[in-house]
């Protein structure tokens, strides 16, 4: 083959697109994608952690919730004023099986309750606990609940000295379910 501008260029040619196969390995430096995703929420007694008022007495559940889902409320004042059942000043009250928490999930959780820290006087204790020497009490305290087990929380007040001031009320408490992997990150 004789060497001439016409064969020149092609075999330039040639090499240009054969270091283009060759450099054109997929790499990036920089993607961006939009992607939709969809959360949803269930119900107290369908959720995770299923959450149940179950003494009518102190508590019941009204709408005000995340999407379509109830609250779950306790109605207790240690005042006399305010129509709602009233506690004994100057006392201790339980009221047995205040609501059940039953674990919807596939593991096993430590189950406990956080109260903001201008509380005192509540204790939720494991209904299965209270006749015990040593009640469990969720706050400060925490309950291991297998995956399909459900268990009755008792609510105890305590008005005494240092104890339940309603006046800063409503309050709201933290119901804590932790796995044990979650616990270790």
């Amino acid at each position: 083959m004789q060497l001439t501008r016409r064969n020149t260029l092609i075999g330039l040619g040639t090499i240009a697109a054969g270091a283009g196969v060759i450099s054109g390995t997929g790499a990036f430096d920089s993607v961006e994608a939009d992607r939709s995703f969809e959360v949803s929420v269930s119900g107290d007694a369908g959720a995770l952690l299923g959450l149940e008022a179950t003494n009518d007495t102190i508590a019941g559940t009204q709408e005000g919730g995340a999407g379509d889902n109830d609250v779950i409320y306790f109605e207790i004042s240690s005042s006399e004023t305010t129509g709602n059942a009233s506690i004994n000043e100057n006392a201790t009250t339980e009221f047995f099986d205040a609501f059940s928490v039953t674990n919807n999930g596939s593991e096993t959780v430590d189950l406990s309750i956080e109260l903001p820290n201008t509380v005192n006087g509540l204790s939720f204790i494991v209904a299965d606990t209270r006749s015990d020497n040593n009640p469990l009490d969720l706050v400060g305290g925490s309950y291991e609940l297998t995956s399909g087990e459900s268990i009755s929380v008792d609510l105890g007040i305590d008005t005494t000295s240092g104890g339940y001031d309603d006046s800063g009320a409503p309050y709201q408490i933290t119901i804590r379910a932790q796995t044990a992997a979650a616990a270790q990150a």
